[in-house]
């Protein structure tokens, strides 16, 4: 299980994040737990309704909670704000499906990550 936890993001890396203190990053892990689902939903909206302005601010909501986590999905939410920002959403459906998977994982994760350290 411990390989699938680090896939998805990098639990030493976050640590170091937030100067080694476990709890804070618990706290983070908490936050994101509750504020994913509503985050991804306005920008699935967004990417449906083909609209870069919603792309880009939803996209760089999601990319600032899942960088401070170090998780593999920030890169994925700054590639989605780029788009946003760039005005191409070409590709934008293809990468919101690549960031939703990465979320969902990232979810497990971190509840797994929740549930060991409580």
């Amino acid at each position: 299980m411990g390989d699938y936890v680090r896939a998805c993001w990098d639990k030493a890396e976050a640590l170091r994040r937030v100067a080694g203190d476990e709890e804070l990053l618990q706290d983070l892990c908490h936050i994101f737990l509750e504020q994913s689902p509503a985050l991804m939903e306005r920008l699935r909206l967004a990417v449906a309704e083909g609209d870069p302005e919603a792309v880009m601010r939803a996209a760089h909501s999601l990319k600032g909670e899942t960088s401070c986590l170090a998780a593999y999905a920030s890169l994925l939410a700054r590639q989605l704000e780029e788009m946003g920002r760039g005005r191409d959403l070409s590709q934008a459906v293809q990468m919101f499906e690549l960031l939703d998977f990465e979320i969902a994982d990232l979810r497990v994760a971190l509840q797994i990550h929740n549930g060991a350290d409580q």
